[in-house]
């Protein structure tokens, strides 16, 4: 065997033993000891899935109906797909008892978190992570959906705040703003936001600018206008 076929060779043995611990997708399952962690889940939300968001890490809580599979997956920048990374994961039953990830089955699959619940109906949390100014939450469930954001963000001022898919409806409750669609079905909700006083911070930043350009632009007027006084004065402007 030369020694290009035996490179190559050991190449794809560890290509494949990547596969084997990380699944198709490339990305390990997540441990049991992040889908054991613990976490405090509203089950009562008026909406079919409600996603909370909390700092960096977003709680979705949703219904499932006559489905014992769900799969998560986000996209990236260049238009690929990746497993979801979930933690703390709870199943609460018709009846409302609630078991946790040792009822729950997750693995990763064709670049997808898939999820194998333990009933075909009932209601699915657990976490995952968002940005510290924004949140990107795909899901896989239909019917009403409801988003509440940290207290103090907002999304109304268009440079800094944005909210995909339109058609909804926004409201403010004890200092969070609630956004909620009537219908979706495996939509990817995608939330920026922002501090009112991150607007506040903007604006004088604007001020010191704009303050700075007009004083930059004086002062070269004046700059030149000496240049031209200098330029009389000694007799360099004459025509000829």
């Amino acid at each position: 065997m030369s020694k290009l076929k035996l490179a190559v060779g050991v190449l794809l043995l560890a290509v494949l033993a990547g596969c084997a611990g990380t699944g198709l997708g490339g990305t390990p399952a997540p441990s049991d000891q992040q889908l054991e962690q613990n976490a405090t889940y509203d089950w009562e939300g008026d909406a079919d899935v409600t996603v909370t968001v909390t700092g960096e890490q977003y709680q979705t809580v949703a219904d499932v109906n006559d489905t014992e599979r769900v799969r998560l997956a986000s996209t990236s920048g260049f238009g690929g797909r990746n497993p979801l990374p979930i933690s703390a994961v709870q199943f609460r039953y018709e009846n409302g008892t609630v078991v946790g990830a040792d009822a729950i089955g997750v693995s990763t699959q064709n670049q997808r978190t898939v999820v194998d619940l333990p009933a075909e109906n009932g209601t699915f949390a657990y976490s995952a992570p968002a940005g510290s100014r924004s949140v990107s939450a795909p899901l896989d469930f239909e019917g009403s959906h409801e988003v509440v954001l940290p207290p103090g963000m907002r999304v109304s001022f268009p440079v800094f705040g944005d909210v995909s898919p339109g058609g909804y409806e926004k409201s403010v409750e004890d200092n969070r703003v609630h956004l909620a669609w009537d219908s979706l079905s495996s939509a990817t909700i995608s939330v920026e936001y922002y501090l009112q006083r991150d607007l506040q911070i903007f604006a004088a930043i604007l001020a010191v600018l704009g303050v700075l350009t007009v004083g930059g632009v004086v002062y070269y007027r004046l700059r030149i206008r000496r240049l031209e006084r200098e330029r009389e004065q000694s007799g360099l402007d004459y025509e000829k």
